[in-house]
């Protein structure tokens, strides 16, 4: 067993549990917010969608020798927005459409270029396929709610810096053991590597999404150098 692959692929479970959660909660908002009947459609879908992609990286734990008892999902708080729904949808959009999603399509892509198991691949074309939708959703959800409100793009601008900054493990992950290739075949990349597909994602395709949708997206500080 890939001990380091099953952690992996068990994360990955509750991050795509905590994902619908979101979304859920984002479709929630888009309703209130009076969103249009194509874009709340899409968002029941993306609820479904990871509650799928949850399903099947279990699938892959267990294929893959992990223990076959459902991942333990801590519950989450619940919070209220204190600007208002408004506020709080399009903080959700950006940070986990336009940043998260975006930048997990290519991430996703090359996880799936190296791998040819047979449970893990289908996983990741599937996870893939549904990813570069969810990443169309963000980007038309946000140029809805910046046509409903002028002030969502100075809203967005002003705080995308710390957004962006959420992110800070993407774009500088902590040092971590090289993987060997049964690790890259089971949809696992180096944490170099990782940090090269989603600092190229900001800078050659979200920035400018941003930059043409009138809000300035800031660049990405230099990588420190290793010790």
């Amino acid at each position: 067993m890939n001990s380091r692959a099953v952690a992996e692929w068990q994360r990955r479970v509750a991050a795509e549990y905590g994902s619908a959660a979101l979304s859920a909660q984002v479709l929630t908002w888009s309703i209130q917010v009076g969103l249009g009947p194509k874009l709340l459609e899409t968002a029941i879908r993306v609820v479904c969608d990871e509650l799928d992609h949850a399903r099947i990286s279990h699938e892959v734990v267990v294929a893959l020798g992990g223990d076959p008892a459902p991942v333990a999902v801590p519950a989450a708080p619940p919070q209220l927005a204190a600007d208002g729904v408004l506020a709080a949808l399009v903080e959700a959009v950006v940070t986990s459409f336009c940043l998260g999603e975006s930048m997990a399509v290519p991430l996703f892509a090359r996880m799936r270029a190296r791998c040819a198991h047979p449970v893990v691949r289908p996983a990741l074309d599937r996870i893939l396929e549904d990813e570069a939708v969810h990443r169309a959703f963000g980007w038309s959800a946000l140029d809805a709610l910046l046509a409903l409100d002028p002030a969502v793009g100075p809203f967005v601008e002003a705080r995308l810096p710390a957004w962006v900054g959420r992110y800070g493990g993407y774009f500088d992950p902590p040092p971590a053991p090289p993987l060997d290739e049964e690790g890259r075949g089971l949809g696992l990349l180096d944490h170099e590597e990782y940090a090269q597909i989603a600092r190229l994602a900001w800078e050659e395709d979200l920035r400018h999404r941003f930059g043409a949708r009138g809000i300035q997206a800031p660049a990405l500080a230099p990588r420190a150098a290793a010790s």
